[in-house]
């Protein structure tokens, strides 16, 4: 039968179809249809529990249908007598699937009737499978019609119009305030800040938008520089919380500062710091901001190095921002534009580089963070700074939470060695060029799998990118000691590259590589001893003319121009940071031609005082590299000497300290120094604090000497001996924590486990959770490689997932009862979907954080835990799924989105705490959705501030404990509803709490 016949019949029918589509649905009451929020669609169908009909009547109902459209032509009929039970078992299959539906009837009316019979029919997908051509035709025209008698019922109830008004109300509420917060940060449309704003971002976006590669080919500036977004690596970070290790509290970058005002952020150099800001300040000219940062959207970056600002007079003004860093639109921003912006709350304010700023400077630049931070309260504030320059928490009265820049992960450095290779891939064409350099790649990472000492030198990103450079330049052969890496990174930037390119030097000019170095270095000890990162190029055109009469083989003294531009643009080492100013491309290579300049003017003195400075840290351990034997001997004598006679106990164990770390560096000494140093090396020893294990790691493997074993430490030394150890890393590193895995402590134990993203995970699985006890620990997976070294475990009690780590070959791992409790922190990065969780049959404890990055949660009704914490809960969520987990009793809620209740009862729960936004003025029924409750603890944050809230409704939860704190709520209506002896009500104000309790015995508030 011809398609459109087919059609014409089902449309015919539709006039005597509305009765038999309304027997669908059970009989409605009166009202908004509030009391279950939202009224869902599955709750007005008359089919399932308890409900007027079963799968004989819906069969009936749909032959019915059948049966009209067959009688609408009786001479023609569209179908076949013998498909007419399979049309109606399929139109009944269909239609059934409305009690599937997690929507409301103005959502559905939303959806339109063609979009509600896509859904219908994608729920039951094999519903046609067996029907003709005709017969699906005929089936497709009338699923269409009975959805446009569905969507008129809904719109006929007299519930639907106050239910939509509602809806509606609420959801243009919510549009106001979105629109409120965006106002806030958008300028008017057509005015002078909007079309500067435009030109701004486009020129931080161009300005930070790609990265020196190093190792490149830096003839053509345009092969050398890659884009962010490809080149940026998300390193992570670790909190500074007070009693937890920061071990326990790595995460990425946007899961780290999600949620963050202010940020004081420290990593060691070359660690990232300056790539994060900038991708920081490219991601919000791009407002691309990850969804764990989504609220930086938006925001305009302002990107500060504070080694440019403190070349001017005082530091600089808002106005004075863009001026202070040279930047080309200065002189062109509307006037107040940089005060209007911060003021607002939309500006993000990067500033890099505390430790490039002299002690001296130091206090002044926190008083003028501490000017901006009051002036510009809603401001996003993120700092940098090298660990040792400033003290812990030197930013925390300013409310800023502190972070440590991490090193890299195996799984980090592998992934910064492909991107690396990536790169130069991307400036070749000959095939067989490119497939030398993915033979070269291959060969690095077995390279660093082989030799820890390289690879601890490459979980620093600008070490692996030097590492890359030269195992590329040197044919695979690579030097393992700093030292000789630095050597040999010059050698291939100042000769080899420019002669295997066959670039002459200048006319005129001869520039051998020991006279390119002794020129840059004298550039760099400038630098060093006053103190700066930069200066300006006359400056460096003066030293470099005050040398060349002692380099006539170089170029006379009236070519010192020359010699300086020939530096800048071939060297690879000098840049030149805004007009008229030259830095080094990394303040590593400036420490360390700085140092040997210092060794060859005999400035030892000098360098022994300096080490009070931090800014000398580098300069001083790179210096005993440099020196002979007995120069080398006479610096590290000085240090000891001046630890030892200063009077300050803090200023004693940094010399000492430095002289120890320097050991590192020291090919040969005299063993009496080299005792000397040991001796004062092992009275800094056993650390007692988190930030005594940090300072100790960077001495190196010479710490392990002298490091005792568990017998004679408390357990705050234990656990700091072990972060020390684990920093250290290495074979004996490994060897030595060994004797820390059946120590009675807890804390120090878990402290050991934490250890497991600092080894080989393999070699560490072996020597270490072999033989751990871990009833009562928790282990933290962290690196895909270590997912597969738990086969080798008995079991696993207690285990955190980071990342993106949950896969259906984990949990086979994983599966039967090897994990008694398992807690998941998903990156919010990314969206994940969940595997089935019901090959865990052991598991009785599951936590889950960021649920909102979690495409679908309908997995957990396959989870046999007792307990279940579900956090950051999306708003349209409805946990009915959780019927089906049957040995459920205790669950945790939380969301920023109302109160995640479920549409059925979750009979099997008796112990509910939830936290969420009380989005009207009255609680829910909870005995409604949980019926079974023994304990109810609720934290409510009320939307509308000092609103009055009825309690009334806790009545109904007969058997439970009742714990109540209402956030910014204002009176409290229906106590004498509530039991006299179960329930407890508490206020908290915005930001603080008040402390008002009530309890029904008193009948009143209480402070």
């Amino acid at each position: 039968m011809d398609p459109a016949s087919v059609g014409t019949t089902a449309r015919i029918a539709s006039a005597v179809a509305r009765p038999i589509i309304a027997r669908l649905f059970v009989k409605e009451g009166p009202g908004a249809g509030l009391v279950d929020k939202p009224v869902r669609v599955s709750r007005l169908v008359s089919w399932g529990e308890k409900r007027n009909l079963n799968q004989l009547d819906m069969w009936k109902i749909a032959r019915e249908l059948v049966k009209v459209a067959m009688e609408v032509n009786p001479r023609e009929s569209p179908i076949a007598s013998d498909e007419r039970e399979a049309l109606a078992d399929a139109l009944a299959a269909t239609l059934s699937a409305l009690g599937d539906l997690e929507m409301d009837d103005v959502q559905a009316v939303r959806l339109g009737r063609e979009e509600l019979a896509r859904r219908l029919k994608r729920a039951r997908p094999d519903a046609t499978r067996d029907l003709s051509a005709d017969a699906t035709t005929l089936y497709d025209s009338l699923v269409d019609l009975s959805c446009l008698h569905i969507l008129h019922f809904f719109t006929q109830r007299s519930t639907f119009v106050a239910n939509a008004l509602v809806t509606q109300t609420r959801m243009l509420d919510e549009v106001l305030r979105a629109l409120d917060a965006l106002v806030d940060r958008i300028p008017r449309p057509g005015s002078a800040d909007e079309e500067f704003e435009t030109r701004y971002l486009a020129h931080i976006e161009r300005k930070y938008g790609k990265l020196n590669i190093f190792g490149l080919d830096l003839s053509d500036p345009n092969r050398a520089r890659w884009p962010l977004d490809t080149a940026y690596l998300n390193l992570e970070l670790a909190s500074q919380r007070a009693g937890s290790s920061p071990s326990a509290n790595r995460q990425r970058v946007e899961e780290a500062l999600s949620g963050c005002t202010r940020a004081m952020l420290r990593g060691m150099a070359g660690s990232g710091k300056t790539t994060l800001l900038q991708w920081m300040a490219v991601s919000a000219a791009q407002q691309v901001f990850p969804d764990g940062l989504s609220g930086l959207r938006g925001r305009v970056p302002f990107m500060l190095p504070l080694r440019a600002l403190v070349q001017q007079p005082g530091l600089p003004r808002p106005e004075q921002f863009l001026g202070a860093v040279g930047s080309i639109l200065h002189g062109l921003q509307p006037e107040h534009w940089a005060d209007r912006v911060l003021a607002s709350g939309r500006g993000i304010v990067l500033i890099d580089g505390v430790d490039e700023v002299s002690e001296s400077e130091r206090p002044g630049v926190r008083r003028w963070l501490q000017d901006l931070v009051d002036l510009y309260p809603r401001t996003f504030f993120l700092v940098t700074s090298r660990p040792s320059a400033v003290d812990t928490h030197w930013l925390a009265e300013l409310d800023f939470a502190e972070f440590n820049l991490l090193p890299m992960t195996r799984h980090d450095v592998d992934r910064f060695v492909d991107r690396w290779h990536e790169a130069v891939l991307t400036t070749l064409d000959e095939p067989e060029e490119r497939q030398a350099v993915e033979r070269c790649r291959d060969a690095l990472s077995t390279t660093l799998r082989q030799k820890y000492d390289l690879y601890r030198l490459a979980t620093n990103p600008l070490m692996c990118a030097l590492v890359c450079a030269l195992h590329r330049d040197r044919l695979t052969h690579l030097p393992e000691r700093r030292m000789e890496l630095y050597a040999a990174a010059l050698t291939m930037l100042l000769v080899r590259r420019d002669k295997e390119r066959e670039i002459a030097a200048p006319q005129g000019l001869a520039p051998t590589e020991e006279a390119q170095v002794q020129l840059l270095q004298r550039i760099a000890y400038w630098l060093i001893r006053n103190g700066r990162s930069e200066a300006a190029q006359t400056t460096a055109v003066r030293i470099i003319r005050e040398k060349l009469p002692a380099m006539p083989h170089l170029a006379p003294p009236d070519r010192a121009e020359d010699v300086f531009s020939f530096l800048l643009l071939r060297s690879g080492l000098l840049r030149e940071p805004s007009a008229g100013t030259v830095d080094f491309i990394h303040r590593t290579f400036q420490d360390y031609l700085g140092a040997k300049a210092a060794v060859e003017a005999e400035d030892l003195d000098l360098l022994a005082e300096s080490g009070r400075d931090d800014q000398w840290d580098d300069v001083i351990r790179l210096a005993v590299g440099h020196a002979r034997d007995s120069e080398r001997a006479y610096l590290l004598r000085k240090l000891i000497e001046l630890g030892d006679l200063t009077t300050d106990p803090r200023l004693r164990r940094r010399y000492h300290l430095l002289s120890a770390a320097a050991l590192e560096h020291a090919t040969t000494l005299d063993p009496a120094v080299r005792a000397a140093v040991n001796l004062r090396a092992s009275a800094l020893i056993p650390p007692a604090t988190t930030a005594d294990a940090e300072e100790l790691a960077t001495a190196g493997d010479i710490v392990l000497d002298f490091l005792p074993g568990p017998e004679r430490l408390s357990p705050e030394q234990a656990r700091a001996t072990v972060m020390t150890v684990a920093r250290i890393g290495g074979e004996a590193a490994l060897d030595q924590l060994a004797h820390f895995k059946r120590v009675a402590d807890r804390d120090v134990r878990q402290e050991v486990a934490l250890s497991w993203s600092y080894f080989d995970a393999q070699a560490f699985a072996e020597e270490i959770l072999d033989g751990l006890p871990l009833d009562d620990l928790t282990l933290h997976l962290t690196d895909p490689e270590q997912i597969t070294c738990l086969e080798s475990l008995d079991r696993i009690p207690h285990l955190l997932l980071r990342g993106q780590l949950l896969t259906t070959e984990l949990v086979d791992v994983l599966a039967p009862e090897k994990v008694h409790s398992l807690s998941i922190a998903p990156s919010s990065a990314v969206s994940i979907t969940l595997p089935s969780l019901a090959p865990l049959s052991g598991m009785s404890r599951l936590a889950i954080e960021s649920c909102d990055v979690i495409t679908d949660l309908a997995a957990l009704g396959e989870t046999s835990a007792v307990e279940l914490s579900l956090h950051r809960l999306p708003g349209e969520v409805d946990l009915s799924f959780l019927r089906s987990a049957s040995n459920l009793r205790s669950l945790t809620l939380s969301s920023q989105h109302g109160l995640p209740l479920p549409t059925a009862p979750l009979s099997q729960v008796t112990s509910l705490k939830m936290e969420g936004v009380l989005t009207g003025t009255r609680v829910p029924d909870f005995a409604v959705a949980f019926p079974s409750l023994t304990s109810l603890t609720l934290r409510l944050t009320c939307q509308s501030y000092q609103s009055a809230v009825d309690l009334s409704p806790l009545h109904n939860v007969l058997r439970a404990q009742i714990d109540v704190t209402l956030v910014d709520g204002g009176k409290v209506h229906g106590l004498e509803a509530l039991p006299t002896e179960r329930v407890v009500v508490r206020h908290e104000g915005r930001g603080r709490q008040e402390g008002r309790t009530w309890t029904g015995r008193l009948r009143r508030f209480r402070t």
